[in-house]
């Protein structure tokens, strides 16, 4: 199962705000989808923006397994979610499996307008 979350603040108590924040994201992940992740071309030639998308992951995870509690937060995350522990000698190795196309595909399934839920929470009159 594929989650995503995406955020936006809203500072003041305006309507009109939220709804230019939502048009907003809406935008960002139709260009994610159309300009990005969709044309072929535009993949293959990607490769050093693909390159550093996994090198970030690789960092990411060499950085939260620096400490012993790390470690000990990512073997109970691999145990609780899919019991298995070992899953922290290939975790890298799974990423790095991940092709470009496959990126392409699942946002082109999962990053759709009709697969969102969109909460707009406006704070109440102070007492």
């Amino acid at each position: 199962e594929l989650r995503y979350f995406i955020q936006s603040t809203i500072k003041e108590e305006i309507e009109e705000e939220c709804v230019l924040k939502e048009k907003a994201m809406e935008d960002e992940i139709k260009e994610l989808n159309e300009k990005h992740l969709s044309l072929k071309s535009e993949i293959e030639n990607n490769q050093k923006d693909y390159e550093k998308l996994l090198n970030k992951f690789e960092s990411n995870f060499v950085s939260s397994n620096a400490s012993v509690e790390g470690i000990a937060n990512s073997l109970a995350e691999y145990y609780i979610f899919y019991d298995d522990t070992n899953l922290i000698n290939s975790e890298i190795d799974i990423y790095r499996s991940i092709t470009r196309e496959e990126i392409r595909d699942v946002a082109k399934k999962y990053l759709n307008s009709n697969q969102r839920l969109t909460l707009n929470y406006l704070p109440g009159s102070k007492k």
